[in-house]
């Protein structure tokens, strides 16, 4: 999420688009409520709360997983990348990302941090299905 506040100041910076700045209301919440969520669940053991582990589940999953990894990282900026190098055409490139929302790559910093959000997501995905499989287990002894 901190590299997601990162990405998006910078790209309203370079380009100009304020309202790129709208995912901080998303991010930096979640920043806060998952580090506290995470602090209350390691000072209670690995176990901790059922309801606060469930709750900072379904945050993980829902904005970092899906809505920035999947999403933001991987279509907006991965698959972006990887048919825009790869020539599909103007046309083809302009209904997948509509101009005005998005930028076609001319920003190393902003493409780099923007895939890395999708990497960032195949990581933490693994750690969320490791964590999964670990408090349920937990929970069924």
């Amino acid at each position: 999420m901190t590299l997601t506040s990162v990405h998006h100041i910078y790209g309203a910076i370079i380009y100009h688009t304020q309202w790129r700045l709208h995912v901080l209301l998303l991010s930096v919440p979640v920043i806060i409520i998952t580090l506290y969520l995470n602090w209350l669940l390691s000072r209670n053991g690995n176990s901790g709360n059922r309801y606060s582990f469930w709750i900072y589940w379904t945050i993980t999953l829902l904005v970092p997983i899906i809505l920035i990894g999947l999403f933001e990282g991987i279509y907006n900026h991965i698959l972006k990348n990887i048919l825009f190098f790869g020539g599909v055409s103007k046309n083809s490139m302009s209904k997948l990302f509509p101009p005005g929302m998005y930028e076609m790559p001319d920003d190393i910093f902003f493409e780099i941090t923007g895939m890395m959000q999708g990497i960032v997501a195949v990581v933490l995905t693994v750690y969320f299905i490791h964590l999964t499989k670990r408090m349920t287990q937990t929970k069924d002894r």
